[in-house]
């Protein structure tokens, strides 16, 4: 089983949902295109631990649930030692580079990185401010983008950090 089929029951545990909803819920901790989401989604019906159900007989939209085996895989696998976060990120090794750059890419790098940066933490902003606190089923979802707001803050305060360090290089 591969680490996309947990989240996704992870993500099934409060309540049935389409491989759409999956997709648009995992985006702000995992990146997963919808023919894997949907592979991964079949693969869990066919050994048993989602059901498919039509939403109603003319409609293509289906609707997933958790069978009590999907439960019981996913929350065995909840309890088990989470691996150490992996890191992928072109930027950082752009920046690694500083030293060959010269001043206008340097800071378009940071500035580029900046704005990504503003955008994610206004996307997150409003989901978050969408959400309500007071539902417990939507408590997990609620702290995920906190954090990812937060993380965002940190960096832009990180790019604040690079400009003010690298100004004697370049004078």
């Amino acid at each position: 089983m591969n680490t996309l089929a947990y989240i996704l029951l992870c993500v099934l545990l409060s309540k049935p949902r389409s491989g759409y909803e999956l997709k648009q819920l995992i985006t702000i901790f995992w990146e997963a295109h919808h023919s894997q989401i949907y592979t991964t989604l079949a693969k869990l019906d066919q050994q048993g631990y989602v059901t498919v159900l039509d939403k109603d007989e003319h409609s293509q939209k289906k609707i997933y649930h958790l069978t009590d085996e999907g439960r019981a895989l996913v929350e065995e696998w909840i309890k088990e030692e989470t691996p150490a976060p992996t890191q992928k990120d072109e930027f950082l090794a752009k920046i690694y580079a500083f030293s060959t750059l010269d001043k206008t890419t340097a800071t378009g790098l940071l500035f580029t990185r900046e704005q990504q940066l503003n955008k994610i933490m206004q996307k997150n902003q409003k989901k978050l401010n969408d959400l309500s606190l007071d539902k417990i089923q939507e408590f997990g979802r609620y702290v995920v983008i906190q954090r990812r707001i937060m993380l965002c803050q940190q960096e832009l305060q990180w790019c604040q950090q690079v400009r003010e360090q690298m100004q004697p290089f370049f004078e």
